[in-house]
């Protein structure tokens, strides 16, 4: 490698690290054309793909990284990750599998072997090889990353959750850590706290298109609850004014719809406020597109028709 390609292929290291992934795959790709035996620069490259939410094209880099240098264990790991992406867990797995032969003494290789287990649904291989991590490197963070994901595997939330805190522990920039607590709130049923810990992840990387998909699809939750509460406003909105409209309707029942209204109401806020507050703007984006938008409209439209009816009914009575 020369001088010049060491210096891009540090330059590009950086940009992967802070999450500019992007940058990374263009710098990268003039890297390899022009020097293709460079088996560190198809690994960044390969990593720089995965960053990017493009594992086919790190599979293909990893390869040509392996190609390069056989002895190599990162481009069998890096191979392994992508193809837990692109569905191929026993493909993973045996790229994982290989990676650990090459370097068993080397806790990632652990590391990528567990997580390769458990997207194949190999949940006793997965534990081997945590406990093969675990014992190779207790002060790294990774390993208790990898040890809290196996554990949410096997649903034992708990134990999830303590070892990603571990991880912050010690590292308390580990994004994928961070990323992990918002899955385990997802479990938990708190959509409202896993859009937290995502969008934080967002905001450490901002590059990654899985983190910035699972905020997405953690506000789409939070979204989802909001409609439904919304539309129990507007059904029992619609029960108050009809109700209002009959002469003899029943105080009970008044005040029964009148309580529906202003718990789906409240359950509405509740959701909306427990949203980081950097997140709101986005969530009212989505409501207003989504459901809980259509409700309030709907509770309009209701309480419009149905004030009409109510005047007319007793003048023609």
């Amino acid at each position: 490698m020369t001088a010049a390609s060491s210096a891009d292929v540090s330059r590009a290291s950086t940009m992967i690290e802070l999450g500019r992934f992007a940058e990374a795959i263009r710098a990268l790709t003039a890297t390899v054309a022009a020097s293709p035996h460079d088996g560190r620069a198809w690994c960044l490259l390969a990593r720089a793909q995965l960053g990017n939410g493009s594992p086919g094209a790190a599979v293909r880099a990893a390869r040509r990284a392996s190609a390069a240098d056989p002895a190599d264990d990162w481009p069998y790991r890096l191979a392994g990750m992508a193809l837990i992406d692109l569905g191929r867990p026993a493909d993973a797995v045996a790229a994982a599998s290989r990676a650990r032969e090459l370097a068993p003494q080397f806790w990632r290789s652990h590391v990528c072997l567990a997580q390769a287990a458990l997207a194949a649904g190999d949940t006793v291989l997965a534990r081997e090889a945590r406990a093969a991590a675990l014992a190779l490197a207790p002060e790294e963070a990774e390993v208790h990353v990898v040890a809290g994901k196996v554990a949410l595997g096997e649903g034992d939330l708990e134990e999830a959750a303590a070892s990603q805190r571990a991880a912050l522990a010690i590292d308390p920039a580990n994004v994928g850590a961070v990323n992990e607590l918002g899955l385990i709130s997802l479990r938990r049923r708190d959509p409202a706290g896993a859009a937290g810990h995502f969008i934080e992840a967002v905001r450490r990387s901002p590059g990654s298109s899985v983190f910035r998909g699972n905020y997405e699809a953690a506000l789409a939750r939070v979204a989802a609850g909001i409609a439904a509460s919304g539309w129990l406003v507007a059904v029992a909105i619609a029960a108050v004014v009809l109700l209002a409209g009959v002469g003899s309707a029943s105080p009970w029942a008044l005040m029964l719809a009148g309580l529906l209204a202003a718990l789906g109401a409240a359950d509405a806020v509740r959701r909306f406020v427990a949203v980081p507050r950097t997140a709101r703007p986005r969530l009212a984006g989505m409501l207003w597109r989504r459901p809980a938008g259509l409700a309030l409209g709907a509770a309009a439209v209701i309480i419009s028709r149905l004030r009409s009816a109510g005047r007319r009914g007793p003048a023609s009575r």
